[in-house]
């Protein structure tokens, strides 16, 4: 019976936890979500990059649609609205320039230049998507002869306004 009292009391002295072990718990879980956010941003990054080489993909099949119907690539916004092009605007770099089409004089090559949110630049020539250095939309049209291309429409403008032909 004696041993059962020494149990209860020392059972009794130790009813809660310590600020040590309250402060191991605290700095775990901040670790823990320190890595959560740096592994969810990406992610994040990635899924917009992905968005971005898609809307490319998706683009060229328009754009080469386009000139099966019409004999060749797109001339101006109007004939880029006729395309049907879309886009999933949130993925694309804000308060800029962020989509160029530029095409030949001759209408045989287009290119299309674009920024992703996260900063990364593509370039879409005749079908093919790579990654780029810096998208403008000189650097768009250099893509093609330089000589003999015309810059024909931005996605979205530096005011924040998005090209019909991107809707």
């Amino acid at each position: 019976m004696a041993s059962l009292d020494r149990i209860k009391s020392s059972s009794i002295g130790r009813a809660g936890f310590t600020i040590v072990e309250l402060l191991i718990v605290v700095v775990v879980i901040g670790v823990l979500a320190a890595i959560v956010i740096v592994a969810y941003n990406g992610i994040t990054s990635s899924a917009n990059d992905a968005a971005v080489e898609s809307d490319l993909a998706n683009l060229a099949k328009k754009i080469e649609l386009f000139k099966v119907q019409n004999g060749a690539y797109p001339t101006n916004s109007t004939e880029l609205v006729a395309a049907d092009i879309k886009v999933t605007q949130s993925v694309y770099m804000p308060d800029r320039n962020n989509l160029y089409y530029c095409r030949t004089d001759d209408l045989t090559s287009y290119a299309v230049g674009a920024e992703s949110i996260t900063g990364s630049d593509y370039f879409l020539v005749n079908g093919s998507v790579s990654p780029s250095g810096g998208v403008s939309g000189a650097a768009t049209c250099a893509q093609l002869d330089p000589a003999a291309s015309s810059w024909v429409s931005t996605g979205q403008s530096s005011t924040n306004v998005w090209q019909a032909w991107t809707e």
